[in-house]
């Protein structure tokens, strides 16, 4: 089978994901990179708010949550008068990764930004958000947008 678009921009985000988010001594799925560093750039956040954020269902997030937290990247604060709320910060450890894998990423941002002339780069970027945009308007996402057949109405 040819190669498709589509699989062409998964290629590149597996390449992405494991050129970006080697984080030693441990490596972070993209998930739990993503997951702190939202953590961090909130300072104390909910797991509601962390799961609005990162568009995942709250019960991801808890599963996400427990294994930052077996990391040692986070910790969980129970918030006073409600046993099942929780505020999310980082822990030491967690600030330190957070900056190596701000550091990995710009590196790899630049390493990338150099393979591509002026005009390629903006090319490229109108066409990722265009992409983006599109994918938000596929009726497959839209579910109400589809009668029986799978046909947009």
């Amino acid at each position: 089978m040819p190669h498709t678009l589509v699989f062409h921009l998964i290629d590149l985000g597996k390449k992405l994901q494991k050129a970006g988010f080697h984080s030693s001594p441990k490596y972070l799925s993209y998930s739990e990179a993503v997951g702190i560093l939202v953590i961090d750039s909130n300072r104390q956040i909910s797991q509601a708010e962390i799961a609005a954020k990162l568009h995942l269902k709250p019960a991801s997030v808890v599963t996400l949550i427990d294994e930052l937290e077996k990391l040692k990247l986070v910790k969980r604060k129970m918030l006073p008068g409600n046993r099942r709320k929780h505020q999310i910060s980082l822990t030491t450890y967690g600030k330190i990764q957070v900056r190596k894998i701000k550091k990995q990423t710009k590196s790899l941002e630049n390493y990338l930004a150099q393979q591509l002339k002026a005009k390629n780069k903006d090319k490229f970027f109108s066409t990722v958000t265009k992409l983006i945009e599109s994918l938000e308007n596929w009726p497959q996402n839209n579910p109400n947008q589809l009668n029986r057949r799978g046909v947009r109405t």
